[in-house]
C-alpha cells in the first residue's frame, strides 16, 4: 500500500483534470469532430459524457480509495481474487501504448513550437506543408532525439515528488495553458470567418448520427477523460476519506469537457477565415492549422498555440508516468527509482517503432500503419472493454452498497438515490458492451 496524498482537494482537482486535459483535447477532438459531422458529433459526445464518463470515471476513483493501491493490485485486493489483477494488467498497457505514440505526437509539437518562435515555419509555401510534415515526423533521428529530452524531463519532475514535483509543475503549466488558450480563442472570434466556423462547429446534422460516430465518440471520452487508463485509479488511491469524490470528478469533467469545446472555439473559426479544411484528420494541426498560423505577420501566435498543446499534452504525459511509476513501484516492491526508469524506459522503447510509422517504407498492419492501428485499437477497443469490466467489477464484485458507502463519508448533506444502482450495474454496462460490439462490427 502506497501512502501518498494529495496536498489538497484542489491540487487533486486540477492535477486530476491535467492528466484528462492534454492532446485528447486540442490535438485530437478537433479532427475527429471534423470526420464525424461537426455538431452531431459534438452532440453525441455530451450525451455520452454525462451518460458514461461522469459515473464511470467516479467509479474508477472510488475503487482506487477503496482500495488503497494500485490498479496491479487494487482489483485483486478489493475481490480476494489475484485474477482480477489482470484488470489492472489491461489498463496499465493500454496506457503505456498510448503514452508510446503519445511522447511522439509531443515531439512534434515541440519541434513545431520551435520553428513558430525562429521564424522558419513562415517560409514554408502554401501548398509545401504536407510534404513540410512529412519532412519532420519521417525525420526519425530528430524525433527520438526530441522524445529522449521530453522523457527525461518528465523524469526530472516526478523524481521530486508527488507534492513538489507533480503537483507544483502542473499548477504551473496549467494556468498557463488556460491563459493561452483563452486568448487565442479570442483572437479567433474576431476573425472575418469565425462565425462560419461556429454554425459548422456547433449545427448538429442528426442524419450522420449512426454507430460509427456513437463507437467514435466513446472513444473520445475514454481518451479524453482517461477512463480505463490506470491513472484515476491511482489517483483516487491519493485521496482522503472525507474527499466529495462525485463533486471532484464533476469538476475534473467539467473541465476537460470546457478545453475540448473551447479547442473547437478555438481552431474552426482559423480554418473557415483562411479557407483551410476543416476534415483534414490528424495533419489538421501539424498542416493545416500550421499553414494558417504561417499567414500571420506575428509567428509568436503560432508559437503560442503549439506551446499550449504541448502544456497540454506534456501535463498528461507526467501525470501518466507518475501512476504507471506508483504502479510498478508497489507492484514488484522496488524503489521509485528504479520504477521511474523502469516506465521511462518502457515508452521510450516503444516510441520506436511507432515513429518508424512515418518512415518512407512503414509497416503496414491490417491496411494501416503501426501508429494508425495503435490509436484505433487503444481507441476503439481497449478503452471501452477496460470500462466495462472496471464497470461490472464495480457493479457485481464490489457491489453498488460498498460504492455507495465510500462515496458517502464525504458527502455531509445530500444523498445517493438507489436509481443509480440500475444506472451502474445495468445501464452503463449494456451501452458499453452494444458499442463495443458495435465497434467490432463495423
Amino acid at each position: 500500500m502506497l501512502l501518498k496524498r494529495w496536498s489538497s482537494r484542489f491540487s487533486f482537482v486540477l492535477t486530476t483534470s491535467a492528466f484528462a486535459i492534454g492532446l485528447g483535447n486540442v490535438w485530437r477532438f478537433p479532427y475527429i469532430v471534423a470526420e464525424y459531422g461537426g455538431g452531431a458529433f459534438l452532440l453525441v459526445y455530451l450525451l455520452l459524457v454525462l451518460l458514461i464518463g461522469i459515473p464511470l470515471l467516479t467509479m474508477e476513483i472510488t475503487l482506487g480509495r477503496l482500495s488503497r493501491s494500485t490498479p496491479l493490485v487494487g482489483f485483486g485486493k478489493l475481490s480476494g481474487q489475484p485474477i482480477w489483477n489482470g484488470l489492472g494488467w489491461l489498463v496499465v498497457v493500454t496506457n503505456m501504448i498510448i503514452m508510446s505514440y503519445y511522447v511522439m505526437i509531443l515531439a512534434w509539437v515541440l519541434i513545431y513550437f520551435w520553428e513558430s518562435l525562429s521564424g522558419s515555419l513562415s517560409i514554408v509555401s502554401d501548398g509545401d506543408f504536407p510534404d513540410h510534415f512529412k519532412g519532420i515526423s519521417s525525420d526519425l533521428r530528430i524525433v527520438l532525439s526530441v522524445i529522449i529530452i521530453i522523457m527525461l524531463s518528465v523524469g526530472l519532475i516526478i523524481n521530486q515528488g508527488l507534492k513538489k514535483g507533480l503537483e507544483r509543475y502542473t499548477k504551473v503549466m496549467m494556468i498557463g495553458l488556460i491563459v493561452m488558450m483563452v486568448g487565442l480563442t479570442i483572437w479567433a472570434a474576431t476573425l472575418d470567418g469565425a462565425i462560419s466556423g461556429y454554425l459548422w462547429y456547433l449545427e448538429p446534422d442528426f442524419a450522420k448520427i449512426n454507430m460509427e460516430v456513437i463507437t467514435a465518440a466513446l472513444g473520445q471520452v475514454f481518451f479524453s477523460i482517461g477512463v480505463g487508463m490506470a491513472i484515476a485509479f491511482t489517483f483516487g488511491s491519493y485521496t482522503v476519506d472525507n474527499e466529495n469524490l462525485i463533486q471532484s470528478t464533476c469538476w475534473i469533467v467539467l473541465l476537460d469537457t470546457f478545453f475540448a469545446i473551447l479547442a473547437g472555439l478555438m481552431i474552426f473559426p482559423i480554418l473557415f477565415s483562411f479557407d483551410l479544411s476543416p476534415d483534414s484528420g490528424p495533419n489538421l494541426i501539424f498542416v493545416t492549422l500550421a499553414s494558417a498560423f504561417a499567414q500571420l505577420d506575428y509567428s509568436i501566435l503560432g508559437a503560442a498555440f503549439f506551446l499550449l498543446l504541448f502544456f497540454g499534452g506534456f501535463t498528461s504525459l507526467v501525470a501518466s508516468v507518475q501512476g504507471l511509476k506508483d504502479s510498478f513501484e508497489e507492484k514488484y516492491s522496488i524503489s521509485e527509482f528504479q520504477s521511474l526508469c523502469l516506465v521511462l524506459v518502457i515508452i521510450s522503447v516503444g516510441s520506436v517503432p511507432v515513429v518508424y510509422s512515418f518512415d518512407d517504407q512503414p509497416w503496414i498492419i491490417a491496411g494501416m500503419t503501426l501508429f494508425g492501428l495503435l490509436d484505433y485499437v487503444t481507441n476503439s477497443f481497449l478503452l471501452p472493454l477496460g470500462g466495462l469490466l472496471i464497470a461490472l467489477f464495480a457493479a457485481y464484485v464490489v457491489g453498488f452498497d460498498v460504492l455507495k458507502d465510500n462515496l458517502l463519508s464525504g458527502m455531509k448533506t445530500r444523498k445517493i438515490s438507489d436509481g443509480w444502482k440500475i444506472v451502474v450495474s445495468l445501464i452503463i454496462p449494456l451501452v458499453l458492451l452494444y458499442i463495443l460490439l458495435g465497434g467490432f462490427v463495423n
